[in-house]
C-alpha cells in the first residue's frame, strides 16, 4: 500500500510541471492526471489498411512513439497504449474489387505490413491492438444507445446519422457552422454536418445484421469511440493522431462519446502531430496527390534513426519538411553523436592520454548539471525535443574539447583517480541515456563497437576492418620511429580510402580506433 502511494506521489511530482497544448483553448495547460486510476490511457488512431503506409503516416507514429517514450521515461507515467485498425471501409472494398481478392484478405495483408513497418522504424507497438471487425456487436450497441438517447436518427435506407444540432458543444475542437435542417429532405440526412454512425449495405458489399436499423457496416468515427470506450471507459487521458484528423474525425468522436457517456469532456488531452511535406511544397504527402514515399523507399536510403532524428529536430505539432537537405542535417547530427561516443570511449579506455585539470573537470560537471536542467525544462514545455537534442550536442562538444585538447604537462598527475575520466564518463552516459530514451537505438552501448553485428557476414566485415586498422597502426608506428614521409603518406592514403567506404579512422598517440559513419546520401 505504501509503495503504491509513493509511486502515485512520485509520478505526480515528476509530471506536475508538464504543460501541453490544448487545441480547444488554443493555449498550453498543465497535465491533468486522474489519480483514481493506476494507469494513464493513451489511444492512437490507427490506419485504414487498404494500401502500404508512406512516410507521412510514419512521421505521425514515430513522433507519437517519441512522446510516449518521454512520458514513460522522463515523467514515469504508467501508460497503457492502444491503437485501432480500420479493416472495413469504402477504400478497402474498392481496392479489393480492383484486385479481385477478398476484402478481408486485403486488409490482413496490409495490416501485417503496417505492424512490420512500425517495428522497422523502432516504434514500440501498442499494448492493445483493436481491430474494428472484432468489435461489431459493441459498435451496434453504441449506435443503438445514441438513437435511444435521441442524439441519432435512422434514414429510410437503414443508415443511422448523428444529429449534430442536438449537441450544443459541437465544434469543440474546430469551429463549425451548423446549417438549418432541410425540411424537404425527410427520411434522409437532415443537416450537412450530420455524420454517419451506421452505413446501410449496398449490393455486393460486406454487411452485418443490426436490429433496429438496416443491415450494413459502421461509419468511420463510431469505430474509435467504441473501441476506446470498450478499453478505457468514459474518460481518456490522451487521444492522438495526425492534425488532419482533428476535424471531422476527432470532433465527431468527442461529440458522440460525450453524449454516450453523459460527460462534459471525453478526452483530457488531444495530441495532434503536424503533417509531412516534401521540401519546398506546401501540401501534405498523400496518396491522392500521388506524391508519397513508401517506408521501404525511405529505408533504402536512410536508417530508421536518421528519420527519427528528423522528427526530433522539429516540434511534434509543426510541419516536417522531408528531402535530401533535411535528411543530411539529421544524418550529420547523428554522426556527430557517434563521433563523440567514439572519442569518449577511446578516452575512457585509455587510448587517449587521460589528464587532470580541476577547473576543466568542474566546468564540465557544471555544464552537465546545466544541461540536465535545460532538458527537463524543454520537455516540460509541450515536449520540445529539438532544443534538448541541441543541448546534448553542446554538452558533447564540451566533452570533446576537453579530451581532444593538447596535452599540457602541467595537467599531469601521478595520483590514482586524478583524471577527468569520471566526469567524461558521467556526461557520456547521460547523453547516451537521453538519446536512447527518444528511441535512437543506434546510440546504445553496442554502438561503441561501431557496428551491431547480427550475421556472420557483418562479423567478418568487422574482423576485416580490425585487421586493416591494426596493420595500418604498425605501419604508422614504423613511420614515427623512422620519420619516413612515404610511410606517413601510405597511412594517410589508407585512412582516406577507408573514409570513402564510410569507415572513420582516428589516431590516438600510438593506437587507432575506427567507427562506421552514416551511409552516403544519394
Amino acid at each position: 500500500m505504501f509503495l503504491r502511494l509513493f509511486r502515485k506521489y512520485s509520478t505526480a511530482k515528476l509530471a506536475q510541471d508538464l504543460r501541453l497544448y490544448d487545441g480547444r483553448l488554443k493555449e498550453k495547460v498543465p497535465l491533468q492526471i486522474h489519480q483514481s486510476k493506476p494507469y494513464i490511457s493513451f489511444y492512437t488512431c490507427g490506419p485504414t489498411v487498404y494500401d502500404s503506409a508512406h512516410i507521412g503516416h510514419a512521421s505521425c507514429y514515430v513522433r507519437l512513439d517519441i512522446l510516449q517514450r518521454i512520458l514513460r521515461h522522463h515523467f514515469q507515467l504508467p501508460l497503457v497504449t492502444a491503437m485501432n485498425i480500420t479493416d472495413i471501409d469504402d477504400k478497402i472494398i474498392v481496392r479489393a474489387q480492383e484486385q479481385q481478392i477478398n476484402w478481408e484478405q486485403l486488409a490482413r495483408q496490409y495490416e501485417d505490413e503496417f505492424w512490420s513497418d512500425l517495428k522497422r522504424l523502432n516504434v514500440r507497438l501498442p499494448d492493445v491492438k483493436l481491430r474494428v471487425t472484432d468489435h461489431i456487436p459493441a459498435i451496434i450497441r453504441f449506435v443503438q444507445t445514441l438513437v435511444e438517447k435521441g442524439f441519432a436518427y435512422t434514414t429510410i435506407d437503414g443508415s443511422v446519422y448523428f444529429e449534430t444540432s442536438k449537441y450544443e458543444r459541437y465544434g469543440k475542437l474546430q469551429k463549425v457552422v451548423i446549417e438549418p435542417a432541410n425540411e424537404s429532405n425527410k427520411g434522409y440526412k437532415r443537416h450537412p454536418s450530420d455524420f454517419a454512425l451506421w452505413k446501410a449495405s449496398k449490393a455486393g458489399e460486406p454487411y452485418w445484421v443490426a436490429s433496429g436499423f438496416g443491415d450494413g457496416r459502421p461509419g468511420w468515427h463510431i469505430e474509435c469511440s467504441t473501441l476506446a470506450s470498450h478499453l478505457f471507459g468514459n474518460k481518456l487521458d490522451f487521444h492522438a493522431g495526425g492534425l488532419d484528423l482533428r476535424f471531422p474525425h476527432h470532433e465527431n468522436e468527442e461529440t458522440q462519446s460525450c453524449c454516450y457517456h453523459n460527460v462534459p469532456d471525453w478526452v483530457t488531452h488531444w495530441l495532434h502531430t503536424g503533417q509531412l511535406h516534401h521540401e519546398g511544397q506546401t501540401h501534405k504527402m498523400s496518396k491522392s496527390l500521388k506524391n508519397t514515399v513508401s517506408i521501404n523507399e525511405l529505408l533504402k536510403d536512410y536508417s530508421a534513426d536518421e528519420f527519427r532524428m528528423l522528427c526530433l529536430l522539429s516540434h511534434y505539432r509543426n510541419v516536417i519538411e522531408y528531402g535530401p537537405e533535411a535528411m543530411v542535417t539529421a544524418r550529420n547530427v547523428l554522426q556527430k553523436f557517434k563521433s563523440f561516443f567514439s572519442d569518449s570511449k577511446a578516452y575512457v579506455d585509455g587510448l587517449k592520454p587521460a589528464t587532470y585539470d580541476a577547473a576543466s573537470t568542474d566546468s564540465l560537471l557544471a555544464k552537465l548539471s546545466e544541461t540536465r536542467s535545460s532538458v527537463v525544462q524543454f520537455l516540460n514545455n509541450d515536449f520540445n525535443t529539438a532544443n534538448p537534442v541541441l543541448a546534448l550536442g553542446e554538452l558533447a562538444s564540451s566533452v570533446q574539447r576537453l579530451i581532444n585538447s593538447p596535452q599540457q604537462s602541467a595537467s599531469h598527475s601521478s595520483l590514482i583517480g586524478s583524471t577527468n575520466v569520471g566526469a567524461v564518463l558521467a556526461a557520456t552516459e547521460y547523453i547516451r541515456e537521453e538519446l536512447l530514451s527518444y528511441g535512437l537505438e543506434s546510440m546504445g552501448k553496442q554502438s561503441t563497437q561501431y557496428i551491431q553485428s547480427t550475421s556472420e557476414t557483418e562479423q567478418s566485415l568487422e574482423k576485416l576492418i580490425e585487421t586493416i586498422v591494426s596493420t595500418r597502426s604498425e605501419i604508422r608506428l614504423q613511420a614515427v620511429a623512422t620519420k619516413d614521409a612515404q610511410l606517413f603518406k601510405v597511412c594517410d592514403l589508407l585512412r582516406d580510402r577507408m573514409s570513402v567506404a564510410n569507415v572513420e579512422l582516428k589516431d590516438h598517440g600510438k593506437t587507432s580506433s575506427w567507427s562506421f559513419r552514416g551511409r552516403s546520401t544519394k
